[in-house]
């Protein structure tokens, strides 16, 4: 295990000019006080890590001026149901308000498998989103409206928790017009077992520290597609750091491991007889990071989806 940790030291300080910036922006993220964070900075900031071309301030001033047409919605007195509603019927129903154009759900990519379609400036551009970009407008235009939603977790899924003035938890699915659903909807649709309910791994409310990590998953997902996989391992640790249940992420940091094996090794020594042996350290490593990142994620409940 000595010799494992010795190489993984090496593999990251040999891409730490590389790795640094993004990891030093991630750090950031989390250094602020998480009490006062805007999560419409850190989804939008993370974004342009991605694309560079995306305008911090312009994005910002495009949710500032949706808020201000919610604001126009709402009742004299409004309570949080009345915000909330507010904020479901400017996404979701046509109207002056909206341009009568209505946000709705990606159908060709629900999941959100092309990365670019996990940036709010795409949502925000074509009105059409996957379970990433809808729950987070939803708690970005809610926060600034000073309503309590935050982001709940289910395999492969990301909905709405709203909090009411009497305490009351409501869950929100907004890729569906943002309507209430039960945890059992959430059980029956998207199977998780009892020990990762119990574990805080799916249906519990997010912190914010465990959210703005959410929010910035999809680094590790765009590293991943550039096929620069230590730096994905990399940037994983770091936020997992901050999230340790997250065990999605454990899953994506294990594939990188696996990408790695299957390019360094399976796809290059048809048996393992043929590796040679100053490459057995950086094999084990390898292995030792896929195996363990799937037990982790494994003990705490999370199983894989059957397709």
């Amino acid at each position: 295990m000595r010799l494992v940790a010795s190489v993984a030291v090496v593999l990251l300080w040999s891409v730490s000019a590389v790795v640094a910036d993004v990891q030093a922006r991630v750090e950031a993220l989390f250094a602020q006080d998480m009490a006062s964070i805007d999560l419409a900075r850190v989804k939008i900031e993370v974004d342009q890590i991605i694309d560079p071309s995306i305008s911090v301030d312009t994005q910002l001033a495009q949710i500032d001026e949706m808020v201000a047409t919610i604001r126009t919605l709402l009742p004299a007195n409004a309570d949080s149901w009345d915000k909330a509603e507010a904020v479901r019927k400017f996404i979701y129903d046509s109207g002056p308000w909206n341009d009568n154009r209505p946000f709705a759900y990606d159908l060709e990519d629900p999941f959100g498998l092309d990365v670019s379609n996990k940036l709010l400036a795409d949502y925000i551009a074509d009105r059409r989103g996957n379970c990433i970009t809808m729950p987070f407008l939803f708690i970005i235009l809610g926060q600034r409206l000073g309503i309590d939603v935050r982001p709940s977790i289910a395999p492969l899924h990301v909905f709405v928790k709203f909090t009411d003035e009497a305490g009351t938890v409501t869950n929100l699915e907004t890729t569906s017009g943002a309507l209430p659903a039960r945890d059992v909807h959430y059980r029956n649709q998207l199977p998780m077992t009892d020990e990762a309910v119990a574990n805080g791994v799916f249906l519990a409310e997010l912190s914010q520290e465990e959210t703005v990590a959410v929010i910035a998953t999809v680094l590790v997902e765009d590293l991943i597609r550039r096929e620069r996989y230590i730096e994905a391992i990399s940037v994983a640790d770091t936020i997992l750091a901050h999230y340790p249940k997250f065990a999605y992420l454990m899953v994506k940091k294990g594939t990188a491991a696996y990408y790695l094996l299957k390019r360094d090794f399976y796809s290059k020594y048809p048996t393992a007889a043929e590796i040679p042996e100053t490459e057995h350290a950086y094999l084990a490593y390898l292995q030792n990071v896929n195996q363990s990142t799937f037990d982790t994620a494994e003990a705490l409940g999370w199983r894989a989806l059957e397709q």
